[in-house]
């Protein structure tokens, strides 16, 4: 019983961690890794334009989703231009109360509004972003990721919800 108190106790410290991180506006430990680079190339999702992360290889994956990858960490970020009709403050209440998820963050982030939803394990985390910006409706995914990655993969999220309508 003690151990499941002392779990719950570090589940709630990182989600805390991952919060703050997320709604610390430039708030970047890790450097260089999590800048957008400047050339002419972007990434694309629906009709909306991208700037490429740096160190990341990104791949057209149909005309709404884009797969960003970096080989160094094994982060995967994947973003999907969705539904405009969805009310995301709705989705997110909904995805909530089915408890699928085991935490859930909605975090301004410089001005868009941001739903973050976790499942959480041991050793790693899936998460589920949704965002509205320009009038579009977005969801960022992750998958497997590393407590130890937690950091790079947010602030890159971060990065992306940041850059939509940027030049």
């Amino acid at each position: 019983m003690k151990m499941k108190k002392l779990y719950a106790l570090l589940v709630i410290l990182i989600v805390i961690y991952i919060g703050v991180n997320v709604s610390a506006t430039g708030f970047n430990i890790l450097g260089n890794n999590t800048s957008l680079t400047n050339d002419n190339n972007n990434a694309l999702a629906g009709d909306v334009s991208f700037p490429k992360l740096e160190n990341f290889s990104d791949i057209n994956v149909n005309n709404n989703t884009v797969k960003y990858v970096n080989n160094n960490t094994g982060v995967t970020i994947n973003l999907q231009k969705i539904d405009n009709t969805q009310n995301l403050s709705d989705t997110y209440t909904s995805l909530v109360k089915e408890g699928t998820y085991s935490s859930s963050q909605e975090i301004d982030q410089k001005g868009v509004t941001a739903y973050f939803l976790y499942k959480e394990r041991q050793t790693s985390y899936d998460a589920d972003i949704f965002f509205n910006k320009n009038n579009q409706n977005f969801k960022i995914s992750g998958n497997n990721i590393t407590y130890e990655n937690s950091d790079f993969f947010i602030n890159n999220c971060k990065n992306i919800i940041d850059s939509i309508g940027s030049k």
